[in-house]
């Protein structure tokens, strides 16, 4: 699959580079956008050695609870690192210093993934960044260009489906790959890029709205310079990234 979709990483940053070599580093990689799968989630793995040496193997990514009740499904996330993307479980994985991988915009993200288009759900996820400013670590904005487009998607039913997700926390993408499959992709290449690691300041234990917003605000525009700065070089040249 990783061959199938071209998976790739762009280079580092220097910034990021130089903070991944230092003993103990630890960042929240927060990925966007989510896309109907997250498919790029599971293919990481395997060569994340090669892109993130010194922290690859303290690596956890955050994934919905709803996918630790579904048989296979959970062997799957646990197999490849995945952690309930519960508060105290984030909480506890930077406090024995892991680094996370985060998709803030969730199920809401997912349920909007629209073919041909890049939007991002963000204006309303603060607690990704609350977390970071709580325990120090730094932010490290990720774009994943291609996985917008690994599915035809559909509005159908779309009121009922974002009700459903909101009440039951139940995500129901209607979306077709190859051969009309909802499983198999498109062949769309994709390519991930990183931005340079992300500090806040905050004075106290925990941050004001005041400070919490200041920060968001930063990530955003840090979202936008990242997505901007590689979107000609990957072939989405003719297109805005839209954050909802």
């Amino acid at each position: 699959m990783r061959s199938y979709l071209r998976l790739s990483f762009r280079p580092l940053p220097k910034e990021l580079l130089e903070a991944e070599k230092k003993e103990g580093a630890q960042f929240i990689f927060a990925a966007f956008p989510h896309g109907c799968g997250s498919e790029f989630r599971i293919l990481m793995e395997g060569i994340l050695q090669h892109v993130l040496p010194n922290v690859h193997h303290r690596l956890r990514a955050l994934s919905a609870t709803v996918l630790f009740r579904i048989p296979v499904v959970r062997e799957i996330a646990m197999w490849t690192g995945c952690v309930d993307a519960s508060r105290k479980t984030a909480e506890r994985n930077l406090d024995k210093g892991n680094s996370l991988v985060v998709l803030p915009g969730g199920e809401a993200e997912q349920l909007m993934t629209e073919y041909g288009k890049e939007k991002v759900y963000l204006k309303k996820r603060k607690g990704f960044v609350k977390l970071a400013m709580r325990k120090r670590c730094p932010i490290v904005p990720m774009y994943v260009f291609g996985s917008s487009d690994l599915f035809h998607t559909s509005k159908f039913l779309y009121g009922h489906r974002y009700w459903l997700m909101k009440t039951c926390g139940i995500c129901i993408p209607f979306c077709q790959g190859m051969f009309g499959s909802p499983v198999l992709p498109l062949p769309k290449k994709l390519t991930i890029v990183f931005g340079s690691p992300l500090e806040f300041e905050m004075e106290g234990h925990s941050p004001t709205d005041e400070e919490l917003d200041a920060a968001h605000d930063k990530f955003t525009k840090a979202l936008i310079t990242l997505f901007d700065q590689h979107k000609a070089s990957c072939g989405y040249g003719e297109r805005e990234l839209v954050i909802s």
